[in-house]
């Protein structure tokens, strides 16, 4: 891809100048269009194919506000607009109504250029849950790339994304049960004490379908999250990079491993009290509403983008307790050891709407812990789903 998500942050003229300078042809992963979509049936389809075929191979770039011939850029002619933001808002209406599943990912920047006009760039990731159709009017279709531009699929290429995605499904879901299994059998670089144990793990859904791996280098020298990862030790090792608070003599209550495709398993075993046999009530939802985030902008870092697959894992919980506030009465009657020693919960997809209001987006994580505990759901949302940890 031409242009990545981190370009996206400091885009300039001078990034489209490159493209014309060194006459980039369009292909498979860059497309040049002169004027923005209209209204009209056929440009709508025309657009949403566009779209749809990137998402549907190896994502890409669409540059709008180009001239070009024969596929060569030759004119940033730019487009006259008067609200930008308005017409991306449009164009995103367009992509959410009239495609099918929907595209979470794409990211549309307009910047203004030297002539007073403004270029428009979308970037569009490889979609994680191909293929997407184009649904308008009486227009349903599947559209792939190559070199020479997009296409309509054929039945046997439908087949071949649909099982391909089937596939990534499956390896995620193999990729969590190994990982789970060598922390219960602590087949670990570092070692993890007895007792509850809190690991989520973060799946960039685009590195786990490219199978691209993430440069690790760049954590050698890059400004990283120094709030999250500041005076831990860190190891290069062949899964990625490990870093933990393991002291010679002392296990290690907590450890985030980034794995070469940008996945990450952040442990906790610190959210416990282990002589009164208690979770800490705000422990496991504060910590994951806090830090998620943080831990999104290390993918961004990366250049890995949204969505993420989030699965959140409780292990060795048996015979333990939430610990309720005192004045919880009611709720303290409900309120029961954990008969299961193992809660393996559902994922969550996070996307640019989830990550806008993260505490409802993980409430179906956190709903079943307080389930297997004798609660209907988390106390720490109000009937109308506004999340508060109490004082």
């Amino acid at each position: 891809m031409y242009i990545t998500i981190n370009d996206l942050n400091n885009l300039s003229e001078n990034k489209i100048i490159t493209l014309k300078e060194n006459q980039i042809p369009e292909g498979k992963t860059i497309e040049y269009k002169e004027s923005l979509p209209i209204e009209s049936y056929e440009s709508k389809k025309e657009f949403l194919a566009d779209v749809t075929s990137f998402a549907n191979t190896d994502g890409g770039n669409i540059i709008y506000g180009i001239k070009e011939e024969n596929g060569i850029p030759i004119d940033i002619c730019g487009i006259e607009i008067d609200n930008p933001d308005a017409e991306k808002l449009r164009l995103e209406n367009i992509i959410r109504d009239c495609t099918e599943p929907r595209l979470p990912g794409i990211v549309i920047k307009s910047f203004i250029l030297s002539n007073g006009k403004y270029a428009f760039i979308f970037y569009v990731p490889k979609s994680f849950n191909p293929p997407h159709v184009v649904k308008i009017g009486g227009h349903w279709r599947f559209y792939s790339r190559n070199s020479a531009g997009k296409y309509p699929l054929d039945v046997s290429e439908l087949r071949s994304i649909i099982t391909l995605s089937a596939s990534t499904r499956e390896r995620i879901k193999n990729f969590r049960i190994e990982r789970i299994s060598l922390i219960k059998n602590r087949d670990l670089q570092i070692p993890i004490p007895n007792g509850p144990k809190f690991i989520y793990h973060i799946i960039p859904l685009s590195s786990f379908a490219t199978e691209l791996p993430i440069n690790l280098a760049k954590f050698e020298y890059g400004r990283i999250r120094y709030d999250l990862f500041y005076d831990f030790h860190k190891i290069f090792n062949y899964e990625g990079i490990l870093i933990h608070n393991h002291q010679e003599g002392y296990t290690a209550n907590w450890y985030t491993q980034i794995f070469r495709n940008g996945t990450m398993e952040i442990f906790n075993a610190s959210l416990h009290n282990e002589e009164n046999k208690i979770l800490y009530r705000n422990g496991f939802e504060e910590e994951l509403v806090e830090y998620l985030p943080k831990y999104i902008s290390v993918l961004n870092f990366f250049e890995l983008t949204l969505p993420v697959l989030v699965f959140y894992t409780v292990l060795d919980i048996k015979g333990y307790k939430i610990k309720l506030k005192e004045y919880e009465n009611m709720r303290e009657m409900q309120n029961r050891p954990f008969i299961k020693n193992d809660l393996i919960l559902p994922e969550v997809l996070i996307d640019d709407e989830g990550l806008k209001n993260l505490p409802l987006t993980l409430k179906p994580l956190f709903d079943p812990i307080w389930n297997a505990a004798g609660h209907a759901q988390s106390p720490n949302y109000n009937s109308e789903g506004i999340w508060k940890i109490p004082d």
